[in-house]
């Protein structure tokens, strides 16, 4: 696609079903351009500059939006755009290749280049059927249950064109998270019929120290899900052709606290003349020292390069033995001060008895002076525990493993509040007469608590920590287990908007707080909100796809957006029917919701229109009274302001009305006509507009 003389050329598809890669590039007179030029409103530096003004959108053969994870690599004056097409979350991984569309499309829809306006929309069609015809999913479902209280679910072995790759998900429990505060990590080893080991994942937080890999491929995301239940697929070089496989776990790692600190001190200019070696517990250490005076980067003996800048290092050699991989050195000054290197790498390596070697360098800038005395210190360190625990890598037909309880910072007894959480299960308890309710995990979060029930997310209390009070109440529930009467009046509102749909709820919850006490029944497209006191349904809505949507709403809501962005072409990224006691309307939004237009069901006409990243205090009550104190703008200048776009947007004359101002919000009235609203930002730019008849509804 040419415009304004510059050229969008996508060059290349390279298609897995998990994972697709795009390269493209910009030309200009046939000469490359960086392409870095496309990414230079990512940062908007005022409220004028549209963050989103480059977009790349995906949908599927039926106009499915579909939110993949993506990430960028340079490549020359290139650029590769990653695509991940499964999502690891539990309870949406791909359970077979008819989860993946056929067909995916892939919208460029670029609108700046540089200093260059125009426009480079490219849809790039991608044919999966050759690359799925060649992908094999194998359901595993085997569980091990370590001694230290996290599980390991051993969940698909993949097969693709470019990579296999193993769906594995970590469970922690409460016993875990109080002994060790950090994530789990493990070592596994595939080996094929004739015991070779054909792949490795040793899974360390600490890059430096994952030696044990085989034939991994580094990914940029690798991990998926909440605190203490994370899902990650593990990819390595292809080995579909191999026979007979078996997975099997060789090492748990654990960060062990010592019973007391080790120390070391020395003065740095010294051990650059001659190491200094000490023996602790039978760890035979050499610390040294050194300058470094080369601006350029060292080549480490790993083959990674390092260090950049003039500065001076300190190296520990320490021989650990076979179940310690590294030590946590903390570096203090003569004036007892923490000492923070610019950079901190280790070089781990294991002879043939299977003994550790690490040499962790630290590198200080050339900024900072040598000190007279360095201390070094730990009491803790990386433990290696070997385990003998194997399965075959063969299709099962074992069920789904159950869940395993979620955790939580601390439980209820850590917490040790008893008067607290009674007042809190009573509060539940009054919610929903007759249910059993049991107070179980705490999240802790600034002035309040979240004391969470036991289940899998029942639901929670927020309480207030300086009077002990629960001011938030919530109670989930599956949709199956709601009251029949609740489902009915839910599945009638959903029918009201559109009875061509069907299965639209999958849970429900009860919420109880200051201006609130409903019943929330949602599904993945749908929602209801029903009064719990009045039994009123106050909100109902609905998603679709933009294709879904009749063309005159779509062109109502281009023509909003035009008005207010000097003739932009509106990409619609999300549509919902929303239909309230105040208003019946369709909901449109581009990507990333930056720009959100309303238009009434039954008379297609504009309600609502605003580009919201021009609101500069989102959420913020105190900043907002802080800001516009002071109004703005005189009612006559509010009126002359938003004068020309109320009347394209609305086709009101404001001829005639009346303006007042409550914060950043001016209301424009006359007798008998409707009422317009108008929000200002700081810089007086206008940037949300609705109209409301006299009864205060959006038609």
């Amino acid at each position: 696609m040419t415009d304004q003389g510059i050229t969008l050329k996508v060059k290349e598809v390279v298609n897995d079903v998990f994972r697709l890669s795009i390269v493209y590039g910009l030309e200009k007179d046939g000469k490359p351009l960086d392409t870095d030029l496309l990414f230079e409103n990512f940062t908007p530096t005022d409220p004028e500059q549209d963050p989103y003004v480059n977009e790349y959108t995906f949908t599927d053969e039926n106009g499915k939006e579909l939110n993949l994870s993506r990430h960028w690599q340079k490549v020359g004056n290139d650029r590769m755009l990653y695509l991940s097409l499964d999502d690891v979350a539990p309870g949406k991984e791909v359970k077979s290749l008819t989860d993946l569309p056929n067909k995916l499309f892939i919208d460029f829809n670029i609108n700046q280049i540089g200093e260059t306006a125009g426009k480079w929309h490219l849809n790039v069609p991608v044919d999966l059927s050759k690359a799925k015809a060649s992908t094999m999913v194998i359901p595993l479902n085997k569980r091990y249950e370590s001694p230290f209280g996290f599980s390991l679910d051993f969940l698909q072995l993949r097969h693709g064109p470019s990579k296999s790759e193993m769906l594995v998900q970590v469970n922690e429990t409460q016993k875990w998270k109080r002994s060790y505060q950090v994530d789990p990590s493990f070592r596994y080893q595939i080996k094929d019929g004739q015991g070779r080991v054909i792949a490795a994942e040793d899974f360390l937080p600490l890059h430096d120290l994952a030696i044990e890999s085989k034939n991994a491929i580094p990914q940029f995301a690798i991990g998926q899900g909440t605190s203490g239940k994370m899902r990650y697929w593990h990819a390595f070089l292809p080995f579909q052709e191999a026979k007979n496989l078996k997975l099997e776990l060789t090492t748990l790692y654990t960060e062990e606290r010592m019973a007391k600190d080790f120390s070391v001190s020395f003065d740095p200019k010294e051990v650059m003349k001659q190491p200094l070696t000490k023996e602790i517990e039978g760890k035979e250490m050499a610390f040294t020292a050194r300058m470094k005076t080369e601006e350029a980067k060292e080549r480490l003996s790993d083959g990674r390069e390092a260090f950049q800048g003039k500065g001076w290092v300190i190296e520990a050699d320490q021989q650990l033995g076979a179940d310690t991989l590294d030590l946590k050195w903390a570096l203090q000054d003569s004036q007892g001060s923490e000492m923070t290197p610019g950079q901190q790498v280790a070089l781990l390596s294991q002879d043939e008895q299977g003994n550790y070697r690490n040499r962790t360098l630290f590198f200080f800038q050339d900024d900072a002076a040598v000190p007279d005395r360095v201390t070094m210190t730990y009491n803790r360190y990386t433990k290696a525990n070997p385990v003998s625990w194997s399965i075959p890598l063969e299709p099962s037909s074992d069920p789904a493993l159950p869940e395993v309880p979620k955790v939580y910072d601390m439980t209820i007894e850590d917490l040790n509040k008893p008067e607290i959480v009674a007042k809190a299960e009573k509060a539940v308890r009054e919610l929903v007469p007759g249910e059993p309710v049991e107070m179980y995990g705490v999240t802790e979060l600034d002035d309040r608590w979240f004391l969470h029930l036991k289940g899998e997310d029942a639901g929670m209390a927020i309480v207030d920590k300086a009077t002990g009070e629960p001011f938030i109440l919530r109670r989930h529930y599956t949709y199956d287990k709601l009251d029949g009467a609740l489902r009915q009046k839910a599945e009638q509102a959903m029918r009201e908007l559109d009875s061509g749909q069907n299965r639209w709820f999958e849970w429900g919850e009860r919420l109880k707080m200051k201006d609130h006490n409903e019943w929330i029944i949602s599904g993945e497209r749908a929602e209801v909100v029903i009064d719990a006191v009045t039994g009123a349904v106050t909100k109902a809505a609905l998603k679709y796809s933009p294709k879904e949507v009749n063309e005159q709403i779509k062109t109502a809501a281009g023509q909003a957006y035009a008005a207010l962005s000097n003739g932009k072409e509106m990409r619609i990224g999300s549509v919902e029917r929303v239909k309230t006691p105040l208003k019946d309307v369709w909901e449109l939004a581009v990507l990333g919701n930056r720009f959100n237009v309303s238009i009434g069901a039954v008379t297609r006409q504009v309600t609502s229109a605003g580009f919201t990243y021009k609101d500069d205090t989102f959420g913020d009550e105190a900043k907002a009274r802080t800001l516009f104190a002071t109004p703005y703008y005189t009612a006559e200048k509010a009126l002359g302001a938003v004068g020309p776009e109320v009347k394209k947007l609305f086709g009101i004359d404001l001829g005639g009305y009346r303006a007042s101002a409550q914060l950043n919000e001016y209301t424009f009235t006359k007798q008998g006509a409707a009422t317009v609203k108008a929000k200002v930002n700081a810089k007086g730019d206008f940037w949300e507009y609705r109209v409301e008849s006299e009864q205060g509804k959006s038609e």
